[in-house]
């Protein structure tokens, strides 16, 4: 039988932003983060109706969930989940966390304050990022997080009210240097394979149950098909166009060194056999030189 891993649009947003996933929620971002807050509100809750409606095809490829996170002390931070494909991800990922920060979820609270300071509105924005590819040299570690820091003090840049602005989290799914005593390599495991490890935490164990294939509703057992299916459509096109890509500019490579070693006199047999160029295509270039 075909398996649907938890990365799966659908069964990622299930996972996390359902009505009853806010313990599993709040784990997870603990246990990649290093935080815990008081309350998780998801932008938007899954539900196979609402999930139906909203389906775009072209948009699943970067798969995102959007949370408010409420601490014990009522500041309020925007947390970003994101799965995405590997073009320009570095950009990407400061990019939508940068937009997270300038349109904060949730700030309702604030809207006569920013009458006065647009800023005022401005909340810390927060973003995890899994990815199944070496993003970083793959010697490195597998979970890594990023800050603003003082250079020389070490010191994490903060607001007002003692919180830092921005976090930047990345989770290899392919980098296997993480240990097995780190509460993120449940997940990494988890969300890899499918599967979980000997000694899991109880609430991976339940995020496997949530998703099982064979519990799931027939609609949601046809969207999860259905979106299978576009990815791997999807990642077939990308990767034919990435190997015509390479092939063109192979030729075009060929075709600027035939030229250079034609300008420096080599004979069109000289040309031909150094860079693999049919003689009468060499001569072609030759005759155009003139």
């Amino acid at each position: 039988m075909q398996k649907y891993l938890p990365t799966n649009d659908l069964l990622f947003k299930k996972l996390l932003t359902s009505e009853d996933s806010s313990h599993l929620l709040k784990a997870f971002i603990k246990d990649l983060l290093g935080i815990e807050f008081k309350l998780l509100k998801p932008k938007e809750t899954y539900h196979i109706d609402s999930y139906k409606k909203s389906y775009v095809e072209t948009a699943l490829f970067r798969t995102e969930v959007d949370i408010l996170a409420i601490a014990e002390d009522g500041s309020h931070t925007t947390i970003e989940c994101q799965i995405q494909s590997h073009a320009y991800f570095h950009e990407r990922a400061v990019f939508y966390l940068a937009e997270a920060f300038r349109s904060p979820f949730g700030n309702t609270d604030t809207k006569e304050v920013e009458k006065k300071n647009n800023f005022s509105s401005l909340r810390p924005a927060y973003g995890i990022n899994i990815v199944d590819f070496h993003l970083f040299d793959r010697k490195e570690q597998a979970l890594q997080l990023f800050r603003l820091l003082n250079e020389e003090t070490y010191h994490p840049f903060l607001n007002k009210e003692g919180k830092e602005l921005f976090l930047l989290c990345f989770l290899s799914l392919k980098n296997q240097n993480i240990s097995k005593q780190n509460a993120a390599y449940h997940w990494q495991h988890f969300l890899k394979t499918g599967e979980i490890v000997t000694g899991s935490p109880d609430y991976i164990k339940e995020a496997k149950r949530k998703i099982d294939f064979l519990t799931l509703e027939s609609e949601e057992k046809e969207m999860i098909m259905k979106i299978d299916k576009s990815k791997a459509i999807h990642d077939a096109v990308f990767a034919t166009a990435i190997e015509e890509a390479e092939e063109k500019g192979r030729e075009e490579e060929k075709h600027t060194l035939a030229i250079q070693f034609l300008k420096v006199g080599s004979t069109v047999e000289q040309v031909s056999e150094a860079t693999g160029i049919g003689i009468d295509l060499v001569r072609k270039m030759k005759n155009e030189l003139k």
